[in-house]
């Protein structure tokens, strides 16, 4: 555990929230677990008070090249529960994908999961404001804003007083592409690349919008059934990121032949839990969840570089070409489409009630945040 991780969790300790807890500094944190023992699951199950049935669409096991945070979130419930919270995993889509998960979540049929924004924007709409093109893409950018206070009281405290879900932790795994399949023969780096391309959209009406305004035909396909389609050649285009390219379900991977960083969007991934789930919880045990998904972010934190390097090299050595806009190419795409376009006024009033609003969360991704990329 690096200083500056050991400070943070001395000081989430300092501010009460584990004061009627073994002593923080006992809880092993630099041992997370990779691989679980289904004896002493069990045994942990049974003995526990109130147990998180938690979905997720990827291989726990894959933790190398899927930023999931599967183990992080599973060990430090369950540790500074001290046994009362038992984490249930249900992973490698179990209990569905994309809007599949939407669906299960927000009926209940699950406590939390871990879905893409895009996937779960018809459930929480004000989440699609990040799909506006060409204002968060970056990283940092998206770090800073996700951590800012203005996103706090702007997007998270609104969507909290819906009293349906709420946002536990925030995954970043890098802006989307544009990419095409093997099946396709091509590949686009400019605007004009889209026109007559059948373009794989995911279920999110900014996205959606985008694409409209260049010539592309979208198509709205089930995340569980992109690599079908573009295996056989019913799609010619996707725009997940890096990321979530290599994780795609169905081997999506290999079906991927041209990777352009357009940097539109970030491809964004959060973990979500029901309230009705979480409120049922004492209040000291609902802290620990809060404070658990606080420090499974540090440490996502820490670790999503190598993830997006892992993915990158593992996609070229199958045969995937990799191409990053010049300056001219990505201001071409600039001009035409980012957030200050006509076009976009009345999706920025649709979503946030105003366009002050979209200002203040523009400003806050060049806010200095407390976490800062390697």
């Amino acid at each position: 555990m690096n200083t500056n991780r050991r400070q943070f969790i001395k000081g989430a300790a300092s501010i009460g929230a584990l004061g009627y807890f073994t002593p923080f500094s006992c809880f092993p944190f630099e041992s997370v677990q990779m691989e679980y023992d289904p004896l002493q699951e069990a045994e942990k199950q049974k003995s526990a008070q109130y147990i998180l049935n938690f979905a997720s669409p990827y291989k726990t096991s894959q933790f190398k090249t899927t930023p999931h945070m599967h183990q992080q979130l599973k060990f430090y419930i369950e540790s500074l529960s001290e046994g009362k919270i038992y984490v249930s995993l249900f992973d490698n889509g179990k209990l569905g994908v994309g809007t599949e998960l939407m669906a299960a979540i927000s009926h209940t049929r699950i406590d939390a999961a871990l879905i893409s924004v895009s996937n779960l924007s018809r459930a929480l709409p004000l989440l699609d404001i990040l799909n506006i093109p060409f204002w968060a893409s970056n990283n940092q950018a998206y770090l800073n804003l996700v951590t800012s206070e203005s996103w706090k009281n702007l997007v998270l405290k609104p969507i909290q007083i819906q009293g349906k879900l709420e946002v536990l932790l925030h995954h970043i795994v890098g802006a989307r592409t544009l990419t095409t399949v093997k099946r396709s023969n091509g590949r686009v780096i400019m605007p004009e690349d889209l026109n007559g391309i059948t373009l794989r959209v995911p279920a999110s009406q900014v996205l959606a919008h985008f694409y409209k305004l260049t010539k592309a035909n979208i198509v709205e396909v089930p995340w569980a059934k992109t690599a079908k389609m573009a295996r056989l050649g019913l799609i010619d285009a996707l725009d997940p990121s890096i990321i979530g390219l290599y994780a795609g379900p169905g081997n999506l991977k290999s079906h991927l032949k041209h990777i352009a960083f357009i940097n539109s969007v970030p491809d964004a991934w959060v973990t979500v839990v029901n309230q009705s789930w979480l409120n049922k919880l004492p209040s000291t045990l609902k802290e620990v969840v809060q404070l658990a998904a606080k420090i499974t972010f540090q440490d996502h934190v820490e670790s999503i570089g190598a993830v997006n390097l892992a993915c990158e090299e593992a996609l070229t050595s199958n045969g995937t070409a990799i191409y990053r806009l010049n300056e001219e190419e990505q201001f071409e795409w600039v001009e035409q489409f980012d957030h200050k376009q006509p076009a976009w006024r009345s999706v920025k009033r649709d979503l946030l009630g105003d366009l002050n609003t979209f200002e203040k969360l523009l400003d806050a991704t060049n806010e200095t945040s407390i976490y800062q990329l390697s």
